[in-house]
């Protein structure tokens, strides 16, 4: 005889978050011990006002991808509009509840923090330099694009073919 006891979810690792390109990507591994199958997680992020409101449009937490994949993506714009009202260079803190038929977790400790940037805009008016440009050698000019992303431009990558 097998007697199983069923409880709420144990309390979710802390959640990583991490950025890729326009968008902050959440993270965060299952609960070890959930007493059943998880049916959902809440998912809550810090606003500028440090006050924590749950996101249910772009890391809708009821989802079975969401609840599988124990991840979500979020747009920078919906972070840096209301009621988030984060702006470039704030961090990103997200603390996440398991719930299963039993109840809910207790809320994991806050995320890690990425820091909220875009990807500069391209670089414009490339041009040979054909004053230099030579047999062995190719000079080839650019200007900065209209947005840095928030933070000071410290490289490009040149490709040629």
């Amino acid at each position: 005889m097998t007697i199983l006891i069923a409880d709420e979810p144990s309390q979710v690792a802390q959640p990583t978050t991490s950025v890729s390109l326009s968008n902050i990507i959440i993270d965060w591994v299952a609960p070890s011990d959930n007493g059943s199958p998880i049916t959902s997680y809440q998912i809550y992020i810090k606003q500028a006002d440090e006050q924590y409101s749950q996101e249910m449009v772009d890391c809708d937490g009821t989802l079975t991808a969401t609840i599988s994949n124990t991840q979500c993506t979020i747009p920078i714009s919906t972070l840096t509009a209301s009621p988030y009202s984060l702006v470039v260079g704030d961090e990103v803190f997200v603390n996440i509840i398991a719930v299963n038929l039993y109840g809910e977790s207790v809320v994991s400790m806050d995320g890690n923090g990425a820091i909220i940037a875009y990807v500069p805009d391209m670089p414009v008016n490339l041009a040979n330099d054909l004053s230099v440009t030579s047999a062995t050698i190719i000079k080839i000019t650019w200007d900065q694009g209209a947005s840095n992303g928030g933070a000071t431009v410290i490289d490009y990558r040149i490709s040629y073919d």
